[in-house]
């Protein structure tokens, strides 16, 4: 079973009910198959487990998804869906850009925190040259609400004087999210290299602090300084 990086409780597996409507087990299915593929990658992922965890039928995945291919798509979607509802959700156009700036970068962090199966399926899909991410439309469409999102802010930033002009919406998500994305993949071998226990609160508090204050310096316009007279 996965595990939530920042306490370690496990995630639990889908209830089996009994009854069930199509998309209470479509979602159910989808439930069980991210953790089997976030463990075990597409090609090892076994699609018995994947049923058995629900009590259901292995032809049901057949049924709703067409194939192990179809389900993974699915699982795909899901989890980038996911990220993407949690963004729309802080409705950013309703804040202070430089507030909308910190509440999207601490909630990135927290995010990627709490979703491990998040950041061993973007891994995986990765590996695979975003191989089943290609076939998947309404991801590309998501991300490209984010970044409209994103350039609404630094464009109301910008008119107002508080956020520096020029940047790229489509750099900035890159730079938040390889911030937070980059020291969580890497807390194991980063642990052993560096000697230091990377999973902490205290070590998770500190990276959280500093992605926050490295961004909100790079994004905020610099004041003027006073000029002093002779």
């Amino acid at each position: 079973m996965n595990s939530n990086l920042k306490t370690g409780a496990k995630v639990k597996n889908p209830t089996k009910r009994i009854g069930r409507n199509a998309e209470t087990a479509k979602a159910d299915l989808i439930a069980s198959a991210r953790t089997e593929f976030a463990k075990n990658g597409f090609a090892l992922a076994g699609i018995e487990a994947i049923a058995e965890s629900t009590g259901l039928n292995k032809k049901m995945i057949y049924h709703y998804f067409g194939s192990k291919e179809g389900l993974y798509i699915a699982v795909l979607e899901d989890v980038y869906v996911g990220i993407r509802n949690m963004e729309k959700n802080l409705d950013l156009r309703h804040l202070a850009p430089l507030d909308a700036i910190q509440k999207l970068v601490e909630a990135t962090w927290e995010y990627y925190l709490n979703n491990p199966e998040f950041l061993a399926l973007v891994n995986q899909e990765n590996l695979l040259r975003a191989q089943y991410l290609k076939k998947s439309g309404i991801v590309k469409r998501r991300t490209s609400t984010l970044l409209k999102a994103v350039k609404e802010v630094l464009d109301r930033g910008v008119k107002e004087g508080s956020i520096r002009p020029g940047i790229d919406p489509m750099q900035l998500n890159h730079s938040i999210a390889g911030l937070g994305f980059y020291y969580l993949n890497n807390r194991f071998t980063n642990t052993e290299l560096y000697s230091f226990d990377h999973m902490t609160p205290a070590a998770l508090e500190a990276r959280r602090a500093f992605i926050v204050d490295i961004m909100m310096r790079f994004v905020s316009l610099p004041k003027q300084q006073g000029t002093s007279k002779d």
